[in-house]
């Protein structure tokens, strides 16, 4: 079978590794001149297995509503006039709904613990040097109503089956000394430690993974390469037009993220992505830069932290801006500032590389892994929201299996309610 592949992110290229495995002919198009230019870029780092606690909540709401308010938060909106984000929005708050939510939660848990077998599978299979580290996740709290919050979901996630201790902030010093300042400010309430989550600098695995394709399984990749349209006869998909000329496979896969709409909307497709963008730092470490050695997520802030090799990565914000490029200097400053709010020691900010990228997010907040109704080679790997790297190792293996017709697993027959017509 002859698959052509839409964009190089970490999910096309996981696809691209799992269906050459499984001796399919692949080709990736790529509109950059090289991979993992967006968000597989520069983004968190964490693989956060256990974090299934969707953005569409009633406490996210309300810490989004204050967000607003301050002008210094996490949070900054300037795509008012778009009625696409406001049917978006509306359609997010409805599955905010505590029952929703608890669903959704569910379901990502289950692709949260696919993704980690999966990671393990290949990593048995395969050398890369990406900085992995699996020794958990610790989540802290500056705010003891978020917390009781946290603790509450903690116990609905144990019932599921994840493995996570609610520690106080002594604790929390404990595991990770660098949040000494916090807890001597009296500010560091406490912490979950999610203990089978784990980090990894996703632009590195990428870039290896792709070397594998390329040199050992024989997947073809064309840089440069604009896909400017999809060409069909209104039942399947019979080429992929592009800047370099018209490519020609058995089947198609779009993993192009939030770039996907404007192609899907062209054929009749809605994939209901809106760019949630974020923004990231990554500070240079050296022996004298006392940066924190396990990966935390503030959770008031919603900012994460990974050590990742000779980089500190500090990643968060939430832009309502649309496909706006450029950096906004507001959500610059304001990782900043909760760096060095939070640690004594922060490194050289001066020097650190800033960066931003469009999170592909639904309203549902799960991705859409599927194969298209309307066109039956046409399938679809896109809107991961904020846990594409995490989930990306269930979602490319269940997309690889649609597309070979292979079974399926029954806990993730979900995803079919997100097959788009």
């Amino acid at each position: 079978m002859k698959i052509i592949i839409l964009g190089s992110g970490i999910n096309g290229i996981l696809s691209a590794y799992l269906l050459a495995r499984s001796g399919c002919e692949v080709t990736v198009l790529e509109k950059g001149l090289e991979s993992a230019t967006g968000c597989s870029g520069a983004n968190g780092g964490q693989l956060s297995f256990s974090h299934c606690e969707p953005w569409a909540t009633k406490s996210s709401l309300s810490s989004f509503i204050k967000a607003i308010i301050n002008p210094n938060s996490f949070l900054s909106i300037s795509d008012f006039a778009n009625k696409e984000f406001w049917r978006w929005a509306l359609e997010f708050i409805k599955n905010s709904e505590p029952e929703k939510s608890k669903l959704i939660a569910e379901r990502i848990f289950k692709l949260g613990v696919f993704s980690r077998q999966v990671l393990a599978e290949i990593l048995g299979k395969e050398k890369i040097d990406f900085s992995y580290k699996n020794e958990g996740i610790l989540h802290f709290y500056r705010n003891d109503k978020l917390f009781n919050q946290a603790i509450t979901q903690a116990k609905t996630q144990k019932n599921l089956g994840c493995n996570l201790e609610i520690l106080s902030a002594q604790q929390c010093v404990k595991k990770e000394p660098t949040l000494t300042k916090i807890c001597d400010e009296q500010t560091l309430k406490g912490g979950i430690f999610f203990q089978d989550d784990a980090s990894g600098d996703c632009l590195a695995f990428t870039k290896g993974l792709e070397w594998i394709c390329k040199n050992k399984l024989g997947v073809k990749f064309h840089y440069g390469c604009e896909v400017l349209n999809l060409l069909n006869n209104h039942k399947k998909i019979t080429g992929i037009n592009t800047s370099n000329g018209v490519f020609v496979g058995n089947a198609y896969l779009d993993c192009l993220g939030s770039f996907s709409n404007s192609l899907l909307k062209g054929i009749g497709i809605e994939s209901k992505i809106y760019p949630l963008k974020g923004y990231s730092l990554s500070i240079p470490t050296d022996s004298l830069f006392l940066a924190p050695n396990l990966a935390l997520t503030d959770s008031e802030n919603k900012v994460v932290y990974s050590r990742l090799g000779t980089i500190f990565r500090v990643a968060g914000t939430i832009e309502i801006s649309g496909f706006k490029n450029g950096l906004n200097q507001k959500n610059i400053n304001f990782l900043k500032n909760t760096v060095r709010n939070s640690f004594s020691d922060f490194g050289d900010l001066k020097n650190a590389k800033e960066w931003s990228g469009f999170r592909p997010y639904r309203p549902e907040c799960l991705p859409l892994v599927c194969k298209t109704q309307k066109y039956n080679n046409l399938f679809l790997n896109i809107g991961h929201g904020s846990l594409g790297w995490t989930l990306s190792f269930a979602t490319c293996r269940i997309i690889s299996n649609i597309i070979l017709q292979q079974e399926i697993n029954p806990d993730f027959s979900f995803l079919e309610l997100g097959t788009v017509s």
